[in-house]
């Protein structure tokens, strides 16, 4: 490999810049997430936003959740340990981004014990190997079973003939942050090769003041050197014809500052462990002219590691909580089309979590708090179909049914009707059951506060959706959205402690976007959401749910289509807090300035977050004495790339 890596590497055909595609060439580039086929975004029987590798790169983006700061509809909570997804108007304090699925190239990566979606530094892929990222709104459990309940958010790496080569990146920014990566791509015998690995450190902010722990005793309030974090991340993919096999592992440690659960404030030994890895082999196959086979089969490994330090009655005591997860899987999917226009997709998915281990002691006095392991597993077959109907109608339906001994059957439906009014005018009328059953944090961590039986949660959504292409390379795009929500999964609010299904939850909003892509390379996106019915069961507004969002990406080229200067600006209106406070509303605007091949195969770019050292503050949780944690300040970044084989 070696030898391969250092040897001259034959030209090969250039892909496509997308920089010189149109807007309606974007709006029709492939995707796979919203139906379990290849179609365009606007084909697709859902509301559907990709974020391309091009507006990552130009944008700044550093972690999918910076990506996801950017897509209409959706905000991030951060609370210094990890990044939590809002979707629409949700986002629920202390839970673990279970009702969104993140999948990477199509795996799913929620793990087996918390199901948790990991968006921040905890994401697996570096941000330069995504190609583009689709994020499917609305009901998507017909398709995928539990968590798809929000939406789905698809990660699509990079294939090493995109690297052509040795790729090498380097980043230090703000918080004494770094970053090094080193990526080969080529094709070697006939596979398609792609090896990566990263390496990212940031000590932090070297203090941060909470004024709810503002006593002599606890430092007044100040926290030092203890907002660390540090991961490495690889990634392997091999691909020959219609073979894939996929490799990939993170690990990473961060530091806890904000005393949570009660332990001891301002002690360094606070900290958090995530390590997941998966080997993912896939086989793809054509079948004459109409149909195709697919045949995957995986296994995952996932790794919790706590250390917290808690007062004991003769000082402080180390507790150490463990998790282990491991699954494995497979799954079976055929696709056929029938007379040049009905296209139908059946398939049967199982998985089986064969190790859901969690375990909790003190160190010294040894004393045992929990210790179990109740494995799971999911059974369930699949339909979906493209049917259409006179004229422009086009009937999209799909239909899962899981089987888990832990809640039963589950149905869950979903019906699009597609419509276009000429070449411009598209609409489309969604309707669609998801659910999430509990998982085995829920079910298992708190016995004592937990019934024996948790219900499934159910989402009953409808959609309706408006996009208008202009002659003038500009999309309007306008949804309508309402979710009704029962046997809500949430935390016990007699002692806060264990899991309890609190009842119902509804939200509506309507949600408009703006494109505009010039022939110099220059975009323009602009959006406003409106999520103007927020209600818990007890009639009262949820907890951390702005009603209003505002998104800005303007990125204009200076003097060639080389160098490109970008502002990217989320808005996030008022929130409520556990304590029935609330938090401000805020602005950030961020600034980079992107410049290709400065010096031959190299790029630099640099980085202005929060420009405007805007002060603001995301809702606490359950397991924090703060009602709402301070979020960082102005920082920067500044990147090299080097690609070795040229682009």
């Amino acid at each position: 490999m070696f030898c391969a890596v250092i040897a001259p590497l034959p030209a090969q055909q250039k892909p496509a810049d997308i920089t010189e595609l149109s807007l309606p060439d974007l709006l029709n580039t492939p995707i796979s997430t919203a139906s379990r086929f290849s179609q365009s975004s606007m084909e697709a029987p859902a509301s559907v936003t990709v974020v391309t590798r091009e507006q990552i790169q130009r944008s700044g983006y550093r972690t999918l959740a910076d990506i996801l700061r950017g897509v209409q509809g959706f905000y991030i909570t951060y609370d210094r340990q990890y990044s939590y997804v809002g979707v629409r108007g949700f986002s629920n304090p202390g839970d673990y981004n279970t009702r969104v699925l993140l999948m990477v190239d199509g795996h799913r990566l929620n793990d087996a014990i918390f199901e948790q979606a990991m968006v921040g530094t905890e994401f697996g892929i570096d941000v330069d190997l995504i190609d583009h990222v689709e994020i499917t709104r609305g009901p998507a459990s017909s398709l995928y079973g539990t968590n798809a309940v929000f939406g789905v958010i698809n990660v699509i790496t990079r294939k090493g003939s995109d690297l052509n080569g040795v790729e090498a990146a380097s980043d230090a920014g703000s918080f004494n942050t770094y970053r090094g990566r080193l990526s080969y791509g080529h094709e070697i015998a006939g596979i398609q090769t792609l090896l990566s690995g990263t390496f990212y450190g940031s000590q932090g902010p070297k203090q941060l003041y909470y004024p709810e722990y503002d006593d002599p005793s606890t430092n007044n309030g100040i926290v030092s050197h203890a907002d660390d974090d540090q991961f490495v991340d690889l990634l392997a993919t091999l691909t020959r014809r219609g073979l894939r096999f996929q490799a990939a592992y993170n690990a990473r440690e961060k530091g806890d500052p904000t005393g949570a659960f009660g332990d001891v404030f301002n002690d360094r030994r606070n900290r958090e462990a995530d390590a997941h890895g998966y080997l993912d082999l896939r086989y793809e196959r054509s079948i004459g002219n109409s149909s195709s086979l697919l045949a995957r089969s995986y296994f995952d490994r996932y790794m919790y590691d706590g250390k917290f330090v808690q007062v004991g009655q003769d000082g402080s005591v180390l507790n150490k909580d463990f998790g282990r997860g491991e699954s494995f899987g497979l799954e079976l999917q055929s696709t056929t089309r029938l007379w040049d226009k009905y296209r139908f997709v059946s398939g049967f998915e199982y998985r089986n979590d064969f190790r859901q281990e969690v375990t909790n002691y003190d160190v010294s006095p040894f004393t045992s708090y929990l210790n179990y392991d109740h494995p799971s597993f999911v059974a369930a077959p699949y339909i979906e179909g493209e049917i259409p109907l006179r004229g422009s109608f086009l009937l999209a339906p799909s239909i899962r049914v899981d089987y888990n001994p832990r809640v039963g059957w589950m149905t869950s439906p979903r019906l699009a009707l597609r419509f276009a009014q000429g070449d411009r005018n598209h609409f489309k009328l969604i309707f669609g059951q998801s659910f999430r059953s509990p998982n085995a944090y829920e079910l298992y961590y708190y016995p004592a506060y937990t019934p024996s039986k948790l219900a499934a949660e159910r989402n009953l959504a409808w959609e309706g959706n408006w996009d208008r292409e202009f002659s003038s390379g500009f999309l309007l795009s306008t949804a309508l959205y309402a979710n009704r929500m029962r046997n809500f999964i949430a935390t016990n609010e007699a002692n806060t402690f264990g899991f309890e299904n609190e009842g119902k939850m509804e939200t509506a909003g309507l949600e408009t976007t703006f494109q505009k892509k010039w022939l110099n390379g220059a975009t323009a996106i602009l959006g406003y959401s409106n999520t103007f019915q927020q209600l818990g069961d007890d009639g009262e507004g949820k907890i951390n749910s702005p009603k209003h969002l505002g998104k800005l990406n303007a990125s204009i080229p200076l003097l060639t289509k080389k160098t490109f200067a970008t502002i990217d600006a989320q808005y996030v209106g008022r929130r409520s807090t556990l304590a029935q406070n609330t938090v401000g509303p805020y602005t950030t605007l961020n600034f980079t300035l992107l410049s290709r091949d400065v010096f031959g195969h190299l790029d630099l770019s640099a980085s202005l977050y929060n420009a405007l050292d805007k002060t603001f503050y995301d809702p606490g949780a359950e397991q924090h004495r703060q009602d709402a944690l301070q979020q960082d300040g102005r920082s920067f970044r500044i990147k090299l790339v080097w690609h070795g084989g040229g682009r």
